[in-house]
């Protein structure tokens, strides 16, 4: 068995030392977890039950994924829209470094002339 690290970042909305909400954080954080490399490691970290457990729920995500992607393809924004590309286009400024706000207020611009 051997450990890694991994790391994430999280956007959240900010309430802490009293603030309402209405501004968006990102918060970077950092784990540590081991990975198994063997059966022998994997039958000692989990019992037959919790391995059976396991799998059946992933079995049930995956099908209740592609399911659940079927029902609702139907109503999916048209990635060839104007609103698509403007939230397209938000998402990549962002990217770039600008706050949503800037984002918004770039595109928009750009958008009008």
């Amino acid at each position: 068995m051997k450990h890694e690290n991994g790391s994430g970042e999280a956007t959240v909305k900010d309430f802490s030392n009293g603030a309402d909400g209405s501004k968006e954080v990102t918060v970077s954080y950092t784990f540590e977890y081991d990975v198994l490399e063997t059966t022998t490691e994997m039958s000692e970290k989990f019992a037959p039950a919790d391995l059976i457990n396991l799998a059946n729920a992933r079995l049930k995500s995956t099908a209740n994924s592609g399911a659940r992607q079927k029902a609702i393809a139907p109503y999916a924004q048209d990635p060839n829209s104007p609103a698509a590309i403007r939230e397209s286009m938000i998402k990549d400024a962002m990217k770039l470094g600008k706050t949503k706000e800037q984002a918004t207020a770039f595109v928009d611009s750009l958008m009008a002339s």
